[in-house]
């Protein structure tokens, strides 16, 4: 055999690629991932979505495979209360967070996955070998999750949807709306949602271009997956924007809008602020997160629509035209809190507030409240509203509000009867939604809203 001399650049090329590590997925890289971002969640707080794209190894992983690590993880805490059940009897002792979630996302697999056994226990066993830490639990978890195997079936019978809301927030609920609508609301946390857009143009003119989907009372278009939504048609033109039916509801309440000087507080993430603007509205988009305003202002270059971005805590801030222009004809907050009513899409947040947040997030709550009621010109509209499940934040927060602000009236402009989900509305105009209606449609996110009018 000839043997070529090597050049300098072939020479310099092979130097360079001898320093370039090797980029190897581990063979069951997504449920390390899902294991991961399980034990994240529980032990730290950090919201699913970070917990898992913050991993290095995620961006690593193949589409489906990321696709694989984050419905393994979103199954556990969709069912995190029924796999503790059947995992309980063969589990003696408790086993260290990282040990539990590998547990966890293994029966996940093998309870509600439909992956094969053999696949989920040798996956787990893997995942603890890999640490000297763990590598001593991997026996336990070999034997535990092949009982899962053989009796799990058995033993999830004897389980209910309910028993997945963590106990405080199941009592809070079945005391606000009944024991039938708390098992309803169970029953949707264990389904995987749709996915809601809203379009652009609601008269749907020529030019615009939406995804195929149900159309919904209100204009919500229904789509019953998403995939990547980037890839769907529209998207890169502007012409729509993710946001559940319920989020939507507010501004779409309000009927015509156009000209209106509208403050939309806490604007962020920005569907608010976008409605507000397709509908013609003058919209100052209050937030005070520099970083989630971004993301406002790439959407709405995205979308081709405008409105005043403005950096500062809704608080403390002070219009500085509020001399010249008044105040506003409408001002919109969605104010922050628990977002117990978001658990279709976020199953992670049932898991991760306590009773304490809501304490003090009703005392944020009520701080914003008040300062928004000082933003609004006479005759005009204050809507408040949260995607919380908790009375707390709700009508509680609304009737100290009217205690202290006699000058505002409940405003029964909202109608509910036009958006196809009429038993939302209470006799005082108050909107009280519950994830389980819409439900043969998919249900909706728990949401809040209340109008109201000063003078």
């Amino acid at each position: 055999m000839v043997t070529r001399p090597m050049t300098e650049q072939h020479a310099q090329n092979k130097k360079f690629q001898n320093k370039i590590p090797h980029r190897k997925t581990p063979k069951h890289g997504a449920r390390y991932v899902a294991a991961h971002g399980v034990r994240e969640v529980l032990v730290d707080g950090t919201p699913l979505d970070m917990a898992l794209c913050g991993q290095a190894l995620f961006a690593q992983l193949e589409r489906r495979d990321r696709a694989f690590a984050r419905i393994i993880a979103a199954t556990v805490f969709r069912r995190m209360g029924q796999i503790d059940k059947v995992l309980a009897p063969f589990v003696k002792k408790t086993p260290p967070d990282y040990a539990l979630a590998v547990l966890r996302t293994g029966a996940a697999q093998i309870l509600f996955l439909d992956t094969p056994a053999y696949a989920a226990v040798n996956g787990a066993v893997t995942l603890l070998r890999r640490s000297k830490k763990t590598a001593h639990m991997s026996g336990m978890a070999n034997a535990v999750l092949r009982r899962v195997t053989e009796q799990g079936k058995d033993l999830l019978a004897r389980t209910t949807t309910l028993d997945n809301i963590p106990k405080w927030v199941r009592t809070s609920w079945i005391e606000a709306y009944g024991e039938q609508a708390c098992a309803q609301m169970a029953d949707m946390l264990a389904k995987e949602p749709p996915l809601d857009i809203t379009p652009k143009d609601m008269t749907s003119k020529p030019g615009i271009t939406v995804p195929t989907g149900e159309i919904l009372t209100g204009g919500t278009i229904r789509l019953a997956k998403a995939g990547d939504v980037r890839a769907l048609p529209g998207y890169a033109e502007g012409d729509w924007w993710v946001q559940d039916i319920s989020a939507a509801l507010p501004v779409r309440l309000l009927g015509d809008i156009m000209g209106k000087r509208v403050l939309d507080m806490c604007a962020a993430p920005g569907g608010k602020t976008l409605q507000l603007a397709a509908a013609g509205a003058q919209v100052t988009a209050l937030d005070k997160s520099a970083d989630r305003l971004e993301r406002v202002k790439e959407n709405l270059e995205r979308t081709k629509l405008s409105a005043e971005i403005v950096v500062g805590d809704a608080a403390k801030w002070k219009d500085p035209q509020q001399e010249k222009r008044g105040g506003f004809d409408i001002v919109i907050l969605d104010a922050p809190c628990t977002a117990t009513g978001t658990f279709r899409r976020r199953p992670d947040v049932l898991h991760t507030k306590k009773p304490a947040d809501i304490d003090s997030l009703a005392r944020i709550q009520e701080k914003l409240l008040l300062a928004a009621a000082r933003h609004v010109a006479s005759g005009g509209t204050l809507i408040y509203c949260t995607c919380s499940l908790q009375k707390r934040e709700g009508e509680e927060q609304i009737s100290k509000f009217m205690r202290n602000r006699t000058d505002f009236r409940l405003n029964s402009l909202l109608n509910m009867n036009a958006l196809g989900v009429a038993e939302a509305e209470t006799a005082s105009g108050i909107i009280r939604v519950l994830p389980h209606f819409l439900q043969e449609k998919g249900g909706m996110d728990g949401f809040f809203i209340a109008a109201l009018t000063l003078g």
